[in-house]
């Protein structure tokens, strides 16, 4: 009788040591919550340093707008940003099994104008969202007759790349003579680097292919994915760590793997990878991105064949500005004559 007396004792307090165990992970979540979420005032001039990430506005224009009867008001249009200015790309990764208090959010920062009326449909706030971070499982090397062994996409949380910017222009009207009072709050407090080395197993290789000397100088089908080979230094334009670089490659890796998507005008393309379905992109400060979108001018590119069989130059549709190589990273230059290699093989894997 004691002995279970004393069993029954043990459990109940390993039944509270558990209880307060899980009072103290959610109180500590709700305390994380809570610094992540206040609202802390910026200035166009004073940007907010977060966890890596420089957290700022611009005003890209400013006018006086009559809005109805109410008078003259101040109307601006505003670009809100966020640029992880780390050296490692920065992940929110889903949970598994315990889920953070639900679903877990891809927003990195929401902007509040306070003093914002938003007349005529414009903006008092704005919030800027990560990308999908999405792995490929390779297929099953064993089952290599099996036509469902196809491999697999999966997404795994969200990102922003090392040196990314993320953007978006509102149209803000204050009162007049008022400049946007501006607060934002930092809405990922569990946003951490992605380790150096991947996290997902390597993405599906093509059986190895026959390469010929003269494979650059072919002539290449646009209707296939292609590859962009520097004509300087033989590198290949790949995202297979994150970020958009040109660099030594693998035979069949899908990251150095392109789709020319036609978009309106001669010679003008969307530029899609085959691993991520993500398109080159450049944001507002001309520095390489990736997007999921093909829609604007950002990312389009004009192809601009040189004297040379299959050389080209890609220049951008927005900005003029063509792809190059300079101290071994790509950069858009608009002097391509000097320094910089901005010439590319397309050639067919």
């Amino acid at each position: 009788m004691k002995q279970f007396t004393i069993n029954r004792l043990e459990k109940i307090i390993h039944k509270i040591m558990i209880k307060k165990q899980l009072l103290l992970v959610f109180l500590l979540i709700f305390i994380n919550k809570l610094w992540a979420q206040q609202a802390l005032p910026l200035t166009n001039t004073q940007p907010l340093l977060i966890n890596g990430l420089t957290i700022g506005y611009n005003i890209k224009s400013q006018e006086v707008k009559t809005v109805g009867d109410k008078g003259d008001f101040s109307r601006y249009v505003v670009n809100f940003y966020v640029t992880n200015t780390d050296n490692v790309a920065k992940m929110i990764r889903f949970r598994e099994g315990f889920n953070d208090l639900g679903t877990v959010s891809d927003q990195l920062v929401q902007f509040n104008i306070i003093n914002a009326t938003g007349a005529r449909l414009t903006s008092t706030s704005a919030t800027l969202r990560a990308f999908p971070y999405i792995i490929t499982i390779p297929a099953d090397r064993d089952r290599r007759n099996d036509p469902n062994n196809q491999p697999k996409t999966k997404q795994i949380g969200y990102w922003i790349q090392a040196g990314q910017t993320i953007a978006v222009d509102e149209i803000v009207i204050v009162p007049l003579n008022q400049f946007p009072n501006v607060q934002a709050i930092f809405m990922a407090p569990t946003l951490q680097p992605v380790p150096e080395f991947p996290i997902e197993p390597r993405h599906y290789e093509e059986p190895p292919r026959q390469d010929f000397p003269d494979r650059s100088i072919r002539a290449a089908d646009f209707r296939a994915f292609v590859e962009f080979k520097n004509k300087f230094n033989g590198t290949f334009i790949n995202i297979e760590r994150g970020p958009i670089v040109s660099s030594e490659i693998l035979q069949g890796w899908y990251s150095a793997q392109w789709q020319l998507v036609p978009a309106q005008g001669p010679n003008l393309f969307a530029i899609k990878n085959k691993w991520k379905q993500t398109y080159l992109d450049i944001d507002l400060r001309n520095n390489l991105q990736l997007s999921f979108s093909n829609f604007s001018m950002n990312a389009t590119w004009q192809l601009e064949q040189t004297p040379e069989p299959n050389v080209y130059r890609l220049r951008n549709n927005r900005t003029g500005l063509y792809l190059c190589i300079s101290n071994n990273q790509l950069i858009l230059s608009n002097d391509f004559n000097d320094e910089y290699t901005s010439t590319w093989y397309i050639i067919n894997p």
